[in-house]
């Protein structure tokens, strides 16, 4: 408890605009939370040390941002949850938003649960030979796509209109997938490749021209659409 008590007055100093206090609160602190945030189930990224990086990094920011209000929240109320929970709820909250940043998480819905976008668990189709790298399956995940939507722009060209429901039938999928597709045909190459190269939702965002939210959602989409053609595992 000695070490909580510590903090708690590095807090409430940072509260009360004590000289120095931050810098203190810092050199105290930052050890502990890279402890919490070594801990976090945050499924492949455990072991990455630059994600455990910006989980404390995160955990830092909003503790500084607004002249520390958070910290200032926290301290001035009569009756504060315990500062171990209340900092481990920080830290839990901060590998939750690392982890969805990452493009190759994607968060769940109603229809499936969250979980991880991964080249390593995709398995070829039926009767197609199996690649044996990562390099291999990345090629075979983008011609895929490639194929699907040389496929979508035909259908375009010939059905107009009646381009999802012919597609629909073609693949015997459901038509809310190729409606999807039609309308971010320009999108969805770009995005994966994009993914697959590493580059964040933020990252792809900005190159696009998109909210990170239209990202995440097409991010979304792609996943569903390689999992209904029965692609993806």
């Amino acid at each position: 408890m000695e070490f909580w008590e510590e903090i708690a007055r590095h807090l409430r100093a940072v509260a009360g605009e004590t000289p120095g206090a931050w810098q203190e609160l810092l050199l105290a602190l930052s050890p502990k939370l890279e402890t919490l945030a070594r801990r976090q189930p945050i499924g492949r990224l455990r072991d990455d040390e630059d994600a455990q990086r910006d989980i404390v990094a995160k955990v830092l920011g909003r503790l500084h941002a607004s002249d520390h209000k958070t910290i200032k929240k926290w301290a001035t109320q009569e009756d504060p949850p315990p500062l171990q929970a209340w900092i481990r709820v920080l830290v839990r909250s901060a590998a939750i938003d690392v982890m969805r940043a990452r493009p190759e998480f994607i968060r769940g819905s109603h229809r499936q649960a969250p979980g991880w976008f991964s080249l390593a668990t995709l398995v070829t189709q039926a009767g197609a030979s199996t690649p044996n790298t990562l390099a291999a399956k990345q090629r075979e995940v983008e011609g895929f796509l490639a194929r699907a939507i040389a496929e979508a722009r035909s259908a375009l060209d010939v059905h107009r209109d009646e381009a999802a429901t012919q597609l629909a039938t073609n693949w015997k999928i459901p038509a809310v997938h190729t409606r999807r597709l039609l309308k971010r045909i320009d999108e969805y190459e770009r995005i994966l490749a994009m993914a697959l190269a590493g580059h964040s939702y933020v990252e792809i965002g900005e190159t696009l021209d998109l909210s990170r939210r239209e990202v995440e959602l097409i991010a979304g989409y792609i996943e569903e659409f390689f999992h209904i053609r029965g692609f993806a595992a």
